[in-house]
């Protein structure tokens, strides 16, 4: 008799194939159809570039791009790592005391209904044209939902699991990183997946009102010039970002969220 052999799964290979070509499908029928609508219509470069356009403008100044790109970047990964760890502490403290709740979340709520971009002009008066105004402005865009997630991550524990823990004479500690840490780290990688372009977008904006690189100032130029071409050029550069950006926080997430069922994940 011989002996069971069970089903193999699909290869790696084979599931990065089909990871890959849905979005891949997708991205060519897009491009493919504006291409075809620009050529079709002969509508003029002024109004809608034609999506090769926008490459061969990218393809021939690919060093300036990526300087432009990396200052954006650098700021907007500035400004979201110090929202992160703001977000944090402040989520600690309202899950763990009702004093700090009804302190604290006033003013969470003040900036979450502040329009945020409208603040881009005063940073630039207060703090100039360097980085600190685009750092800023991003951490005040995405501070919000990091922090409203982290919060409620640290607050959806199971009471059940709770009480078993104490049971056993668990410290509030243990409790912290073994329970509160775990259950709330979906929700938090669920509010970075959002973050990354919204940081961008608070960096790019604050590019806009005072700035001397960056893809903001890139933008600037290329409407006060009327280079529309170069503007769409930033925007895919700007798209590209956030797509890779998107893209290795959900590789870090799904690393670190082995243990999680994807279908429970917020």
């Amino acid at each position: 008799m011989e002996p069971y052999v069970p089903p193999s799964e699909p290869g790696r290979g084979r599931r990065a194939f089909s990871a890959v070509l849905p979005p891949t499908l997708a991205f060519a029928v897009l491009f493919g159809g504006w291409e075809l609508f620009v050529r079709a219509s002969d509508i003029s470069h002024l109004v809608l570039p034609a999506p090769s356009a926008i490459g061969r403008e990218i393809w021939d100044e690919p060093g300036y791009w990526w300087s432009h790109a990396m200052v954006t970047g650098s700021e907007a990964l500035l400004g979201l790592l110090i929202a992160l760890v703001v977000a944090i502490v402040l989520a600690i403290l309202i899950a763990h005391s009702t004093v700090m709740d009804r302190a604290l979340t006033p003013v969470v709520t003040m900036v979450q209904v502040t329009p945020v971009i409208a603040l881009a002009t005063p940073l630039v008066i207060w703090l100039g044209f360097g980085l600190a105004p685009k750092v800023v402005m991003a951490a005040l865009i995405t501070f919000v939902p990091l922090v409203v997630n982290a919060a409620m991550g640290l607050r959806s524990i199971d009471a059940t699991t709770e009480e078993v823990l104490r049971s056993v004479a668990a410290s509030p500690s243990e409790i912290f990183w073994k329970l509160r840490v775990p259950q709330a780290l979906p929700y938090l990688f669920s509010a970075l997946r959002v973050c990354v372009g919204l940081a961008l977008i608070g960096a790019l904006v604050a590019e806009w009102f005072g700035s001397t690189e960056g893809l903001g100032r890139v933008m600037t130029q290329a409407r006060n010039s009327l280079a529309i071409t170069k503007l769409w050029a930033a925007v895919a550069v700007l798209m590209a970002m956030g797509i890779v950006a998107t893209t290795l926080v959900r590789l870090v997430e799904r690393r670190v969220l082995r243990w999680h069922a994807p279908g429970r994940r917020p």
